[in-house]
């Protein structure tokens, strides 16, 4: 066999062994999107913890229901811009949650439509009064530095607007001891409609099988796809001429 040809050869292998190991981190992921969703399914499945406080380790409640009783202060509020729903643009509602010791938890509203997907006004959407609320809770995490805090109202409520909660740039701004969980409220008898709240969902485990499918199906051309192209230039090669493969005469 010539050099080229080995190289070739040597390169087609190479190529076929990256596409059969992006395969298999495909099905990895795969698994691990499963356990995930088998998880949160336990857990929606459990009954709600009850909270008197916050001091509770936040991967205790992780993806779990959970049970408070307080108000919101409404003088506060954060959207978490750039959230879409239904294919529209939009903002998620955070609104701090005071308990009865005098600490809160950020509870995620739900959605609101804003054209600018940043912007809108929760305080025409306001739930006064004490109440019970049922949320999922989720670890409120720290250090995600790139998405500053941006003043869009400071009359009677202060909102700011944000990507994404961070602990570090939250705590200074409210007063009062923040939880290290937030709460997204789960839809149900007695919650408005707007905010539109939206129970938690499971990820997409179906991409994954298509993406492994891709990749061998790529290894399986790049290995077999030379080798059928060469048998059939020998086949071809080694049939004898026929009428159609004699030129006419001038």
């Amino acid at each position: 066999m010539k050099p080229r040809n080995i190289a070739g050869a040597v390169l087609l292998i190479v190529a076929a062994a990256v596409c059969v190991r992006l395969g298999i981190w495909q099905l990895s992921r795969l698994h691990e999107k499963r356990e995930i969703n088998a998880g949160l399914r336990e857990a929606l499945a459990a009954p709600a913890i009850p909270l008197s406080g916050i001091d509770v380790p936040p991967n205790a409640v992780r993806h779990r229901r959970v049970r408070a009783f307080g108000r919101f202060d409404e003088t506060r509020g954060i959207l978490l811009a750039g959230r879409g729903h239904d294919g529209s643009p939009g903002i998620d509602v955070v609104t701090p949650f005071v308990l009865m010791d005098g600490s809160a938890i950020l509870v995620d509203r739900g959605w609101l439509y804003a054209g600018d997907a940043a912007t809108a006004r929760p305080q025409d959407f306001r739930e006064p009064g004490a109440r019970e609320l049922l949320g999922v809770a989720e670890p409120l995490e720290s250090g995600r530095a790139g998405s500053p805090l941006r003043v869009v109202e400071a009359d009677s409520v202060t909102l700011w607007s944000t990507r994404w909660l961070d602990a570090d740039s939250l705590r200074s701004r409210f007063p009062y001891t923040l939880a290290g969980f937030t709460l997204r409220q789960m839809p149900g008898p007695g919650v408005p409609e707007h905010p539109a709240r939206r129970a938690p969902t499971p990820v997409d485990e179906t991409m994954h099988i298509s993406y492994a499918a891709q990749w061998f199906l790529f290894a399986t051309i790049l290995l077999t796809g030379p080798w059928i192209v060469s048998r059939a230039k020998r086949r071809a090669a080694a049939r004898p001429p026929t009428d159609l493969d004699i030129p006419p005469r001038p």
